[in-house]
């Protein structure tokens, strides 16, 4: 199924659809994302956050595919929105989305204390067009577990609090 979109522009309106039809071509990574910026992650990298606890996110399930999981991050914390970033074009008064959302420099979320343990999401989403979708964050403590694991594909950039 085609998630919804807006009559007018023709973007999507849900941006974290859930096809359980997908199926993974073959790939190494534990973790992976599709064109629109859904998060793709093996049974393994599933596993393991359920066997440590950490929470913020759920892996659903794909009929076709018994060893991938859609993650889908529940847990939203604000982006901090500046002069420099983001910029917003492309405005739909219809569904009130603006069809590209770019990040001109790093993250900044209002927070004034670490983000310690579970999986996080942006507020806003970015990119353009049908490609939009939130930054995915990790607290500290949950990256040093993934990072001592040894899962492939993960990528860490730093996100910064307000002060």
């Amino acid at each position: 199924d085609m998630p919804s979109t807006c009559p007018t522009c023709g973007w999507r309106l849900d941006f974290q659809a859930h096809n359980p039809k997908y199926k993974l071509r073959s790939t190494k990574r534990d973790i992976s994302a599709t064109y629109d910026g859904q998060l793709i992650v093996s049974k393994q990298f599933r596993d393991f956050c359920q066997q440590e606890g950490i929470n913020g996110a759920r892996f659903l399930p794909f009929i076709n595919d018994e060893n991938h999981f859609h993650l889908v991050v529940d847990r939203i914390v604000p982006f901090v929105v500046s002069e420099q970033s983001p910029k917003f074009y492309k405005y739909c008064s219809t569904c009130k989305i603006y069809g590209d959302i770019i990040l001109a420099s790093k993250v900044y979320i209002s927070t004034t204390v670490p983000l310690l343990d579970g999986f996080y999401r942006t507020d806003l989403v970015f990119a353009s067009g049908n490609e939009k979708h939130p930054l995915v964050l990790v607290g500290t403590d949950t990256k040093s577990k993934l990072k001592a694991v040894g899962l492939k594909g993960l990528e860490f950039e730093p996100a910064f609090g307000i002060e």
